[in-house]
This record gives structure tokens, sequence and C-alpha cells, in this order.
């Protein structure tokens, strides 16, 4: 946490995001979780791999998809959850902040992925709407300092705080597929420049887990360190 706040503020100052919003989004996912938080990490952390694939949401992830074959663990970033499911792939875990497709998200939680929702200021009214819908195990983070309920374990996008989730839960190597720094995925209402923005974040994020020890690399292709 000490590590990361630094950094989480120096995003703020960039991209021009509140604080203060953040921590009512923390708040709100506290209230609506009431301890199920505790309950799924104590049922997650034991039985978590030291191996996983982490799947981000690049528009090059079905390209990749289709060419390699990924197995073990698989954690879905947000939207990379449909286009696993579209080809064949059940994810283990989501790491969402609900701009996704999050009915598919809730119905695949129901049958025992284990998801881990993201609140902050731009996405209070999609967490009052969709978190009471999600079962265990089903755990709150935020980006701001903890709020008693929910866990900041570091990360920004969906896909770098994915591999920051994992490594807190035990990971030691952690496999990217669907990661372009260069390329953003179109989205719609967000230009491109931001999402560079984003990008670049992500991967200094990435960077610091790997300095931390945990040795993270890209899936297909050259084994490249970040």
């Amino acid at each position: 946490m000490s590590v990361w706040l630094p950094m989480y503020r120096a995003i703020c100052k960039d991209m021009g995001y509140d604080e203060a919003e953040d921590h009512k989004a923390a708040c709100l996912l506290a209230d609506l979780l009431a301890g199920k938080s505790l309950r799924s990490v104590e049922r997650v952390h034991p039985l978590f791999p030291q191996t996983v694939t982490v799947c981000g949401a690049g528009e090059n992830l079905a390209d990749e998809l289709s060419s390699m074959k990924i197995e073990g663990y698989i954690v879905a970033a947000d939207a990379a959850t449909s286009v696993l499911t579209e080809s064949g792939i059940v994810p283990n875990m989501i790491v969402t902040d609900l701009d996704g497709i999050v009915e598919e998200q809730i119905e695949l939680n129901a049958r025992g992925t284990a998801i881990f929702v993201h609140g902050h200021g731009d996405n209070m009214d999609a967490i009052r709407q969709y978190v009471p819908r999600f079962v265990e195990p089903v755990v709150g983070t935020c980006q701001c300092p903890v709020v008693p309920g929910v866990y900041n374990f570091g990360g920004f996008t969906d896909g770098d705080r994915a591999a920051c989730i994992c490594a807190a839960l035990g990971a030691r190597r952690i496999l990217l597929a669907g990661f372009d720094f260069e390329k953003p995925s179109r989205k719609a209402g967000k230009g491109s420049e931001v999402k560079l923005r984003k990008l670049h974040w992500a991967k200094l994020v990435l960077e610091k887990l790997s300095l931390d020890g945990v040795r993270v690399s890209k899936a297909q292709g050259p084994d490249d360190i970040f």
C-alpha cells in the first residue's frame, strides 16, 4: 500500500481523477458487499496457484487465443471475459470495473468464477446496479486508501490490477495475453489519447511488479519481462 499510493496520486494528478470520489465508491462497495470480501479472499487465497495467465482486453486477444493453448488458472480483465467465452474458455477469475458485459460476468460468477469488482469515482451507478447480484466468491477492490471491507492490491486498469491481485494472492509467475500497450482497444466514449495514457501507467505498474520479484512475461512469443 505504501508503495502503491504515491503512484496512485501521480495517476490522479495526470488523469484528473478525484480521490474523494474514489473514496465514496469504495465506501459504497464496502456497504453493498457487507463482509463478503473477507470471506471470499479466505476462500480463494489458500488454493491460489503459483502460475496464472491474465487475459487483457486488447484487440490482439482473439488472435492470440486462436494460435495458442491456454491452460491452468485463467484470469479475465473485464471485457476479455467475452472473448474468452467465445473461444470456449471459462475464466477462473474476473477482474472488473463493470464496463464490460456484466450480465455475462454475473452468470459466470453464479457458476463459480471468482469476481474481483473495482470501485472508482466514475462507476458508482454500475456498482449500485450490479454488485448486489454477485455471489461469493466476490471481492471488492479500490485504488484509494483502503476502506474496511474492500481491498487495495494495487493496479490501475483492469489488466494490471488483475496481475497485482494475483501476485498478492501468491502467484509468482504471471503470463500476459491480450496486452498491447501501443494500440488501445476501441471503447465508446473514450479517446485514444486518454487510453494511451492509461496504458502507459498500466505498463509502469507491471514493471514495478516484476521488480518486486514476480515473473511477468508474455504468454506467446518472446519471453519479454516487464
